[in-house]
């Protein structure tokens, strides 16, 4: 008889890769249709630009709360489907609340709209994306064998990810420039998308399952109380460099100006197309992570591509209309997304790892759900400045032609102010590094 062959733990079947990136697909989805949320609503609603960016800034009071109750609730959960499965389903809410956001009409007051907007936005953002992503981590480490596992289902199907995501961004720019003029629709294009995406986001609940011996495997775990989280973001600093990490590229996705970019300097939005399409460029990298993290730390990999991203920002200031210059930035841009989206759990892995070596529990949702807030208030952060500074800028939609200083602000919310950003990211990917060091040392006393 012929010896049986055992699988190694990290080798993932391709099915179950692309079903793991399904509903991230979905819910990337909402974070490209929310980039022209400003838009529609200083635009289309005729709602000052200040006021749309204090009310989701005002929106992420509720984070504070609603992350870390996540994160307790996802530690101390524990279904016939698992701890973070279940927590899948959010993305039917997700969507319902998205399309109600956009399905104001611009009849209604300025104060039926602020509520109406504060309320749709904070389900989607507060209650139902925290769950979401506050049970990624606990689902994936209980859905794969082992770290490298991970770090290829996260790589891998994060081109499926981007290329799904590119669908989305190179269709959005081209429907909203001919359905988005009215508030109607903005219903009617935002449907277009709602219903197929919340099929697509289902998928991976029905077919990754957490996998049982890998719980089994695992230390016993401990019920986690709120005493016990925050005695480990206390003593985890390193968390805090992950979160400002992390969170700048949702705030630079806030903040982006580029529907005005296009809009008022190139003047068709439906060029935004083209940059869309850059993703393809993106997905070379992916292929390589799983190679490039036996050499380098995700965090090692994510300073490279800060370093990039400023270069990419020096040029988009001295690019105007040229198409050329537009995409060669964007290029560059482009690679410092890619660690921080698909990245993110082998990176909580060690922080959870750096909880036990100071004796607390792992808490992999707390840790999550830490990080997903801290993203949370830089989207709304970013929001807000955006508001901000297009005002100081005397931006107004009710125009035809916006006055100059309004165009020069447009162009350094596009270029300079993300590039002072990059310079804080790569600062902290330096202040991390002797957690890097330190599991790198532990790893190689146990082999």
């Amino acid at each position: 008889m012929g010896k049986s062959k055992t699988k190694s733990p990290d080798h993932v079947p391709f099915g179950k890769i692309i079903a793991w990136g399904t509903r991230p697909i979905a819910l990337g989805a909402v974070t490209i249709l929310t980039m022209y949320l400003s838009l529609y609503c200083t635009d289309t609603l005729k709602m000052p630009a200040a006021l749309v960016g204090s009310l989701l800034m005002a929106s992420k009071i509720f984070d504070g709360i609603t992350d870390l109750l996540a994160g307790w609730l996802v530690d101390n959960t524990n279904t016939r489907w698992g701890k973070g499965r279940p927590y899948e389903l959010c993305i039917i809410g997700v969507w319902i609340c998205t399309f109600a956001m956009f399905a104001a009409s611009d009849k209604w007051s300025l104060a039926g709209k602020s509520v109406w907007l504060f309320i749709m936005y904070t389900l989607v953002f507060s209650i139902f994306s925290t769950l979401l992503n506050t049970a990624e981590t606990p689902y994936i480490i209980r859905a794969f064998h082992s770290q490298m596992a991970v770090v290829k289902v996260a790589s891998y199907s994060g081109i499926f990810v981007t290329m799904g995501s590119m669908i989305v961004s190179i269709t959005l720019p081209i429907v909203i420039g001919s359905m988005g003029s009215t508030a109607a629709g903005w219903r009617k294009l935002v449907s277009m998308y709602a219903i197929p995406l919340v099929l697509i986001g289902l998928v991976r609940f029905f077919f990754v399952k957490e996998e049982a011996e890998v719980v089994e495997e695992a230390k016993p775990e401990e019920k986690v109380g709120m005493k016990e989280i925050l005695q480990a973001v206390r003593t985890n600093k390193y968390v805090w460099l992950m979160s400002i990490v992390f969170m700048v590229p949702t705030l630079l996705t806030s903040l982006s100006a580029n529907t005005y970019y296009f809009t008022w300097i190139v003047g068709d939005i439906k060029k935004m197309s083209i940059l869309s399409m850059l993703g393809l460029i993106g997905l070379v990298l992916v292929l390589f992570f799983p190679t490039l993290m036996k050499k380098f730390s995700a965090m090692q990999i994510i300073g490279f591509t800060a370093v990039t991203a400023i270069a990419g920002y020096a040029i988009l200031f001295f690019a105007g209309k040229n198409m050329g210059l537009l995409i060669l930035g964007s290029v560059l841009i482009g690679f410092v997304s890619l660690p921080t989206s698909y990245m993110k759990s082998p990176v909580i892995m060690q922080l959870c790892d750096y909880n036990e070596i100071n004796g607390n529990a792992r808490m992999e949702a707390t840790m999550s759900a830490v990080v997903n807030f801290m993203n949370k208030l830089a989207g709304a952060f970013g929001s807000f400045l955006l508001g901000i500074m297009l005002s100081m800028g005397g931006y107004d939609g009710n125009l035809s032609v916006q006055p100059d200083k309004a165009l020069t602000m447009i162009r350094m919310i596009f270029s300079v102010v993300p590039a002072i950003f990059m310079v804080i990211v790569l600062i902290c990917v330096f202040a991390y590094r002797p957690l890097d060091k330190l599991l790198d040392e532990r790893k190689k006393e146990t082999v």
